[in-house]
């Protein structure tokens, strides 16, 4: 989807980003700034900075910065467009369809669907008070007033129509509340309630809007849940149940994923609020995206049962591969979490909570059930499906730890396994190889800290944009000796660009305007460090200072340029092309005398 970038800007100017951080992060007003705690790494001593003037965020600790539509991005791990429109959200604002109009009768339709499933999970709650049935079973369930009143339950009654008549009185037509998935047509015309006699549990999106039910029946009858259909507004496959509840609990960004609803609701009843569920299918890849926004470690906690267990082993690898740290949590006994923290209270459950396996400890206790390790044929067998697990696991310190181990418990020698581990591949090539040759992402670091230094044209270029941004009286200057078009650097030339019309035009620069224009996180932190930093220079030694970034800026393009000359010749010189050879030769000749100058 391309939103236009008046659109884009609207939004921006329309959500300050003092207001909108303040939602998630403590600011406290410091001089011409506001400062907090970073949500992006953990610190005791303030470091993140918010800018009410300039309208962007900078974190002196882990480097993080931007603007509001970076902030949403970073912190709930989303894309570009996806931030946009939540921004648009909360400020009314409507974003055009890709042809530039709108599509009016979606976004009507959806309105009514969030206002009719909001319409419905009040009826249901009133039901519920009036309701004897219904209220047993949830005070035979332990769920008392307060839940209640949290997750909003409700009940359906017995009735046919009792639902859809209600919804009429409201206004809405039998289309909309079809629609919406609350009632079912009939073949010979009309229509009847989808959900009767069931307990309700209304289903939010993270946005506090309800999108649709789940509905438990009383008694054994089937089916025993029962959950609203797709619609406009609902699929299953992309949200959570409770996930409104629990993503508002950010200390330690752990989530823990339980299969049902009553699960979720009886670790909240007992103050384990990080609990959501998957909504009566297997867990999906959006929705393993969708935690990963709020979390960082999922502790996957299904049912002891054989289904149960199969549930857990698809939802590892889902999670894994959204980039989620994974922990199982075994329940003793074979209870499901409902039964378990009723039975045994909430610190028992936090014992088994702190106590989850790790991702590989639980598929590596798997393997081994399947062999007799006492023999020697089932302990080859035992170690040859570890390496297999192990194949898996990019970071070669985790791989060696676990080579050890298992060296230890079988008496197999480390060497062994990892000659097994290098006569494994996967994918072309395994993990251990890529750890020995040095190709992983992990070799690039010593003692953690990154090995790169910023080219010295890079520094150029990010010193005199921030010039320009400090002192506009600069432009005239900078603007004779270099051009918006001669940086090296694809956002800084950018960046170049806007500031250059900007002050040709004597308007001014607001920078999280111009952080706007980009929509990959990382470039938008590269442009908003140029804000945050100051060029300190001697009045007297500014058109020095300048000249010598121009200098470097310069002798870079020529750098490249010759090399490419050179790369050229060659081809030229293997195919026997003398002429054009020689028109190289006659330009690099030149490039030589004009670095010679700088």
């Amino acid at each position: 989807m391309i939103i236009p970038e008046e659109t884009i800007e609207n939004i921006r100017e329309s959500n300050d980003i003092v207001d909108v951080i303040s939602e998630y992060v403590a600011l406290n007003k410091k001089g011409k700034s506001y400062v907090g705690l970073c949500p992006f790494h953990k610190e005791k001593t303030p470091s993140f900075s918010v800018s009410q003037d300039k309208q962007i965020f900078h974190c002196f600790g882990c480097g993080e910065g931007g603007n509001v539509i970076t902030f949403m991005m970073k912190y709930h791990n989303i894309d570009f467009i996806e931030a946009v429109r939540r921004l648009a959200d909360r400020a009314n604002i409507i974003i055009p369809e890709n042809n530039g109009g709108f599509d009016k009768e979606k976004m009507d339709l959806k309105k009514k669907l969030f206002k009719v499933t909001r319409e419905a999970a009040v009826y249901f709650y009133r039901n519920l008070r009036s309701n004897h049935e219904g209220l047993a079973y949830l005070n035979k369930r332990g769920i008392g007033p307060d839940i209640i009143r949290k997750f909003g339950l409700g009940f359906a009654n017995q009735g046919w129509n009792d639902l859809i008549d209600y919804l009429k009185t409201k206004g809405y037509d039998e289309q909309t509340i079809e629609k919406a998935g609350l009632v079912i047509k009939k073949d010979g015309g009309g229509y009847y309630d989808r959900f009767r006699n069931r307990v309700m549990f209304p289903i939010f999106d993270v946005r506090n809007r309800i999108i649709g039910f789940g509905g438990r029946v009383l008694d054994d009858s089937k089916p025993k849940y029962l959950n609203s259909p797709e619609t406009l507004i609902f699929n299953k496959g992309f949200n959570l149940y409770g996930l409104n509840l629990a993503a508002k609990q950010q200390s330690g960004r752990k989530m823990i994923i339980v299969e049902g609803y009553m699960d979720a609701i009886a670790l909240h009843q007992f103050g384990i609020n990080n609990a959501v569920a998957s909504l009566g299918t297997a867990l999906t890849k959006e929705q393993a995206r969708l935690l990963k926004r709020y979390c960082d470690e999922v502790i996957i906690c299904y049912d002891a049962d054989t289904a149960g267990q199969a549930a857990t082993l698809r939802g590892l690898d889902i999670l894994s591969a959204a980039g989620c740290k994974v922990k199982i949590l075994n329940i003793p006994k074979g209870k499901d979490p409902d039964e378990y923290v009723r039975a045994e209270g909430p610190d028992a459950f936090r014992r088994c909570y702190d106590n989850a396996e790790p991702l590989i400890d639980y598929k590596i206790r798997r393997k081994s059930q399947g062999f007799d390790v006492s023999t020697t044929e089932g302990k080859i067998g035992f170690v040859k499906s570890c390496v297999e697990v192990l194949n898996s696991v990019e970071d070669p310190v985790t791989v060696d730890a676990y080579i050890k181990k298992l060296a230890n418990e079988t008496g197999i020698s480390a060497s062994a396994l990892y000659e097994e581990m290098a006569r494994f591949k996967k994918n072309g090539q395994n993990t251990f190889e890529k750890h020995i040759s040095g190709k992983t992402r992990y070799n690039n670091n010593i003692d953690g800290q990154k090995l790169y230094l910023e080219p010295a044209y890079l520094k150029a270029e990010k010193s005199i944009l921030s010039m320009l941004y400090e002192d506009s009286s600069l432009f005239e200057k900078i603007a004779r000796s270099i051009g918006w078009d001669d940086f090296n650097d694809g956002v800084y030339r950018e960046i170049a660009h806007i500031m250059y019309e900007k002050l040709k035009n004597k308007e001014n620069i607001i920078p999280g305007s111009v952080i706007s224009i980009f929509q990959n996180p990382d470039d938008m932190k590269k442009a908003a460090a140029i804000f945050e930093r100051t060029v300190s220079v001697k009045e007297n030694d500014i058109d020095k200072v300048i000249n010598d970034f121009v200098n470097i800026i310069n002798k870079s393009k020529l750098m490249k340029r010759k090399d490419f000359l050179v790369s050229k010749m060659k081809t030229f010189e293997k195919k026997g092309d003398v002429e054009q050879s020689v028109k190289l030769l006659k330009e690099l000749g030149n490039i030589e005398k004009q670095l010679k100058t700088l």
